[in-house]
């Protein structure tokens, strides 16, 4: 049962430091690249991080709050490459 948990967190790794970078660029596309990779972390490591972040982005948009959905980002990533590795043993 390993291997889903394996694939689904490293796509879930892929997707945040996806909208992470969209974040630090102010590119429009953060806030729906950060919905989906909080659709795909549902109940998987990184998924209450990304989450969060998905709800931060939502609000007006200010410098303190794309900073904080930036730094969720970077902790969903960072869970989900750890469940990987995890994995990996």
């Amino acid at each position: 049962m390993a291997r889903p948990l394996t694939a689904d967190a490293l796509r879930v790794a892929h997707l945040s430091a996806q909208a992470e970078m969209a974040l630090v660029r102010r590119d429009p596309v953060a806030g729906p690249l950060l919905a989906q990779a909080a659709r795909a972390a549902d109940g998987l490591p990184g998924g209450p991080s990304l989450a969060l972040a998905a709800r931060l982005v939502r609000l007006p948009a200010d410098d303190a709050v794309r900073k904080a959905a930036q730094a969720l980002c970077r902790i969903g990533a960072q869970e989900a490459q750890a469940a990987v590795l995890g994995a990996a043993r």
